[in-house]
């Protein structure tokens, strides 16, 4: 097995057969980040995908290397340490090759804190109850809806240039009662800020919800799906195509929040990761 580097991430490279290669960003993950594979092959094959976790995630043409494919293989929040061999599955003239990567999965360092907010959203009535229950609903249905292309052409972009206030996977105490965790990055921002896209891809929600409050989701394709939230003001409606870049809303206080600032989050495959985390590794790709 040899060893090298892109950026800050160790590449393990090992054979499938005598005609194909695998990569994986690393082999060791913390719960909430996101793993990038690649795969080389000097032969055609019917079909591609790593078994993670009890989820295939698939293949994709790579989009800077001729003749390889990458595949983006998240791990959940929730997932305990251990060790767990993610399995590269490859069909070649129908016969299915198997190779094992051992994976090990360590805890993240995430903080924790205490906030404070208003008892109305604190305390969380049986109306607001059935409404966040139906706004988790309609974000799950979402994050699960598979667009087979990318809209990516080019590197992710931060959707602002600002300090980050609070990192993605704090643990979160509200009044002592509600615990979570944080399930994005926090941006500061000013009421009126402007948000911009962080890539290509399709509106596939503007809409006002319990704790996000005014809420813009982008379908980049391959299940990749970026949030912000919290605005004043929406400059998007549902179904329109953004360009990486283009503003899509005003940061604002809107939502179960301390005060304005933009929380932006990742999901892969159905999976909410760290943010700042996947920008790093899907850039590699560009």
């Amino acid at each position: 097995m040899v060893t090298k580097v892109i950026l800050f991430f160790s590449i393990m490279i090992a054979p499938l057969w005598a005609s194909v290669t695998y990569s994986v960003s690393s082999e060791k993950v913390a719960n909430a980040q996101t793993m990038l594979f690649e795969l080389q092959s000097d032969e055609t094959f019917s079909k591609a995908y790593v078994a993670y976790l009890g989820v295939r995630y698939p293949f994709y043409l790579h989009p800077s290397k001729a003749d390889v494919f990458y595949a983006l293989v998240p791990t959940g929040y929730y997932v305990k340490p251990k060790k767990k061999n993610a399995v590269i599955v490859t069909i070649v003239h129908g016969e299915k090759h198997y190779v094992s990567v051992p994976i090990m999965i360590v805890k993240g360092t995430y903080k924790s804190e205490r906030l404070k907010v208003v008892s109305s959203c604190a305390k969380i009535s049986k109306k607001n109850r059935a409404r966040i229950k139906r706004e988790n609903y309609e974000a799950k249905k979402i994050y699960h809806t598979f667009t087979k292309n990318s809209y990516i052409t080019e590197p992710f972009l931060r959707p602002m240039e600002s300090k980050i206030t609070s990192a993605f996977g704090t643990k979160r105490v509200f009044n002592g009662v509600l615990k979570s965790y944080h399930s994005g990055t926090d941006f500061r921002a000013a009421v009126g800020t402007p948000l911009m896209a962080a890539n290509a891809g399709k509106v596939v929600l503007v809409k006002n919800r319990f704790f996000a409050g005014n809420s813009v989701i982008i379908d980049h394709g391959q299940g990749i799906y970026t949030g912000y939230y919290h605005m004043s003001q929406f400059k998007v409606k549902k179904g329109d195509m953004v360009e990486r870049g283009e503003v899509i809303g005003l940061a604002g206080a809107t939502g179960r929040v301390t005060g304005p600032h933009l929380h932006f989050a990742v999901h892969v495959a159905g999976v909410g990761v760290d943010p700042m985390q996947f920008l790093e590794i899907i850039n590699v790709l560009y």
